[in-house]
């Protein structure tokens, strides 16, 4: 298939053929000379004299007046010929070279619908053209453009986009949005492909939340609400890309739909039952079938006089209970997808226009498809359940049947009625002030030459050169003054951060006197510890020398430890690992008595130190070996909570790795520095805390040595 290229290739022959074509030529002579005629009648010497306002009016008024000429016969009748001659040769090429569709009718009709989506885009002042298309359902890449060109709203996208930079377009009751969103896709049977879409969710969410907050709201959002911005999203999603983000699906629902529920004059609320907008709508509705169907309204009247009991009334309630709901929320949720996007491409077709209300004629047409159903019904439950369920099955070749029987020339007329109004004929710049029975006594304003003409616009463009200039001087000198601000800012920020490294400096002086002062406690305290156990080893070694020369002549009883003497008695009595080593003693004799040598004892000495040394690090217990692990743990936690803690203090948020390496080195050793400097205090006032939280005892006794 060929791509938007090929739709552009022919669309540029066409244009070059139309433009050296003897048709142009004249048309263009009889233009000129119609706006020769303008010009003279305005007393306007030269087309460049005139302003841009003034040029498109001449040119306007001139082609208006030659419309309809043979002139404009004639190049409306070439330029049908050329854009003919250049799509089926552009057709024939793609057949020969076995591109894609071999339908001629298909690509006919896909050539046709790329080079309007095509004109559009570059000049979507032509949109109007499109209500030729009235009646037809617009294909997927066309319905998604008509839709963005009728409900774009610039004022409403920057503001949405403004909010959205500072967060704040999100309501209260956001969450309950998501929800309800969330359960409206996977339920709605109209819209099975937005089914379990999160992006759809999502962009769904984000419009409704910013939607409620603008009303300022405090209850929740109603069902119309939630409804209405479906088929815009499904209509965005159809031509988008894989690859698109939620912001962009987002930004472009909310300008759609905020311009959509600005359209009050044509769509109801549902809460305002005294709505005159809905009781008119209601009224032409029930006009319209007593025109079609008398049969039809006859049941209608004799099921709602029953249940009612107001025969005037029984009509115009009967369709205000089975259309309210589905009026309110135009058709979502009672049409088949393809069916409420045509009704919905005919609505915005002439959303701009006052006159232009299709509704009541939807409406209608909806309820004479289901006449054969409505009829078997004797109730009005019945009736509106009817309506609720059946709608589905409705096709968009019945409404545009119907549309086209009864109702297409009236609709097509108001939908056309702007480009029958009178072109106005006078001179804008030349213009009389209203008649008045003072005329007499007031002049006329005089005639001004185009040199007069000539001098005013030059002065009024050397007044807003002069304007702007001042403007850019205003705004160079409040730059200025905010860049002066921001520097005096700087130096008291500067200032500010001295004093405080200052006091900070103050503060770790005082806490490493402390540190010195733990430090000399704790040395005291392990020189106390060595004593012990210099006098530990003494014990072993008069131990080791009371053995026999020979180990191997040694006697049981000549290892046997001799009596205790005052030292190791005092020593005993005051320390607890002494009498650990009188049981070790013991246990030695005994292992002695048993036939063991001085190696083995030595060795079993060696493992009990050890288990001693690994008891004072690691604790005794499991219960201890727990609480040194969760100690390590909290410390380190502490040690990751001070670096986010200093990398805020330091940048303003929490940098990462990857931003650090992209720093200069200069700067980022300075940076490291006072991280490092921010996390030493941050550790230190831990420590500080600890110390004033716990009290340490005023001597350390090591138990478990051996």
């Amino acid at each position: 298939m060929a791509g938007a290229s090929g739709t552009s290739i022919w669309l540029q022959r066409a244009r070059a053929r139309i433009e050296n074509s003897q048709e142009w030529e004249e048309f263009v002579g009889r233009l000129l000379e119609a706006v020769h005629q303008q010009m003279a009648e305005s007393h306007v010497s030269a087309f460049l004299d005139l302003s841009r306002a003034e040029k498109a009016f001449v040119l306007q008024k001139a082609a208006k007046a030659i419309q309809g000429g043979d002139s404009y016969k004639a190049l409306m009748s070439q330029v049908s010929s050329c854009l003919e001659e250049q799509i089926y040769v552009q057709i024939a090429q793609e057949m020969q070279g076995g591109e894609g569709v071999k339908n001629k009718m298909a690509l006919l009709l896909r050539h046709l619908k790329d080079g309007a989506v095509t004109i559009l885009e570059q000049r979507p002042d032509l949109k109007e053209q499109l209500r030729c298309l009235f009646n037809q359902p617009l294909p997927a890449d066309l319905r998604s453009l008509t839709w963005r060109l009728y409900l774009s709203n610039a004022k409403a996208r920057l503001q949405y986009l403004s909010q959205r930079t500072m967060n704040k377009t999100t309501s209260l009751k956001d969450r309950e949005i998501f929800w309800r969103c969330q359960a409206l896709l996977d339920s709605e049977p109209t819209f099975q492909s937005l089914r379990g879409n999160n992006v759809a969710a999502k962009c769904l969410r984000n419009v409704l939340s910013y939607y409620h907050k603008l009303q300022g709201m405090s209850t929740p959002l109603c069902e119309q609400d939630y409804l209405l911005p479906v088929p815009l999203l499904q209509v965005i999603l159809d031509v988008a890309t894989p690859s698109i983000s939620v912001d962009t699906v987002s930004t472009l629902l909310v300008e759609e739909f905020l311009t959509l529920m600005k359209q009050q004059p044509w769509l109801p609320r549902p809460s305002t039952t005294q709505d005159p907008i809905h009781a008119s709508t209601v009224e032409e509705v029930a006009s319209l079938l007593k025109q079609l169907d008398r049969d039809l309204v006859r049941s209608l009247e004799s099921i709602y006089f029953r249940s009612e009991g107001d025969s005037k009334e029984a009509l115009l309630k009967g369709v205000r209970h089975m259309l309210q709901p589905a009026i309110c929320t135009l058709f979502v949720g009672y049409l088949s997808k393809e069916t409420l996007l045509y009704i919905w491409d005919q609505i915005i077709l002439g959303i701009e226009q006052p006159s232009y209300n299709c509704i009541p004629v939807f409406a209608t047409i909806f309820i004479l498809l289901l006449r054969d159903q409505l009829l078997s019904c004797q109730s009005p439950a019945e009736l509106e359940a009817i309506v609720k369920t059946q709608g589905a099955v409705l096709s968009v070749p019945a409404f545009q049947d119907m549309v086209g029987k009864h109702f297409f020339e009236e609709l097509y007329s108001q939908l056309c009625s702007d480009s029958n109004r009178p072109f106005p004929i006078h001179d804008p710049t030349q213009a009389l002030p209203p008649w008045s029975y003072r005329g007499p006594q007031i002049a006329a304003p005089p005639r001004t030459r185009p040199e007069d003409r000539r001098k005013t616009r030059l002065e009024r463009d050397l007044l807003q050169r002069q304007h702007m200039e001042r403007m850019e001087q205003e705004d160079k000198l409040r730059r200025s003054r905010e860049e002066e601000d921001k520097r005096q800012r700087e130096i008291q920020f500067l200032q500010l951060l001295e004093e405080t490294e200052k006091k900070f400096e103050m503060q770790k002086v005082h806490l490493e006197n402390q540190l010195t002062q733990e430090r000399q406690f704790c040395y005291e305290m392990q020189t106390k510890a060595e004593e012990q156990i210099g006098e530990l080893q003494a014990e072993i070694n008069r131990l080791r020398e009371r053995k026999m020369p020979s180990l191997d002549t040694c006697s049981a009883g000549s290892l046997l430890a001799p009596a205790p003497s005052p030292q190791s008695q005092m020593s005993l009595e005051t320390s607890q690992p002494l009498h650990f080593l009188a049981e070790t003693d013991n246990r030695h004799i005994t292992s002695n008595r048993e036939g063991q040598t001085a190696r083995t004892f030595t060795l079993e000495l060696l493992k009990w130190m050890m288990e001693a040394a690994s008891a004072m690090v690691n604790g005794q217990s499991t219960e201890e070996q727990e609480s040194l692990d969760t100690t390590t743990r909290k410390h380190l936690q502490n040690y990751k909570q001070d670096y986010k803690n200093a990398k805020i203090e330091l940048f303003g948020y929490e940098i990462s790795e990857e931003e650090l390496e992209d720093i200069s080195e200069h700067r980022r050793k300075t940076l490291k520095e006072k991280l490092e400097g921010i996390l030493r205090r941050g550790a230190e006032a831990h420590y500080k805390a600890q110390l004033a939280a716990r009290n340490l005892p005023g001597s350390i006794i090591y138990r478990g040595l051996l």
